[in-house]
């Protein structure tokens, strides 16, 4: 507990230096990722890649060859977010603790609770590729969404 006071204390002090406001960083944060959830909740994959980090080696293909397999989709409506903290740990990083609801075809949904770090880049809250690939429990062995083409000369 001594230990949650003195983060709590730290993160004040520093949004204080910093000159950030923290509950607009949080709220932000928490806008974006719903914002996400919605792109990839609608199949809007070029959308939905465009706001998420990934390594250089693990690019458009990589992300579209696993994204068709997924297994889950974010669920609709009040199922989509719930018990959702959030803490600004700067003035473009914040860390949102919820429990997100996951549609599974044919089962109904299923609900996955943990941390997501997201990052301001250029205006715009990011989250790693990797968080959309584990929360999709993609599996190759389905038969895809739909198979997916992107237009030419479109680059991210």
């Amino acid at each position: 507990m001594r230990a949650v006071l003195i983060l709590l204390a730290t993160l004040v002090f520093i949004s204080g230096v910093s000159g950030f406001n923290a509950g607009e960083v949080e709220e932000s944060a928490l806008s974006g990722f719903k914002q996400i959830l919605d792109l990839w909740r609608s199949e809007n994959y070029d959308g939905l890649y465009a706001r998420l980090t990934h390594p250089p080696n693990r690019g458009w293909d990589y992300f579209a060859s696993r994204i068709v397999y997924a297994s889950r989709i974010p669920a609709c409506c009040w199922e989509q977010l719930q018990k959702v903290t959030s803490v600004a740990t700067g003035p473009d990083q914040a860390v949102i603790n919820a429990t997100v609801g996951m549609e599974v075809e044919g089962v109904g949904t299923r609900f996955v609770t943990r941390d997501f770090v997201l990052k301001r880049i250029d205006g715009e809250w990011k989250l790693p590729m990797q968080d959309i690939l584990y929360l999709s429990d993609y599996n190759q062995q389905r038969i895809p969404r739909k198979i997916y083409e992107r237009e030419i000369g479109h680059s991210f």
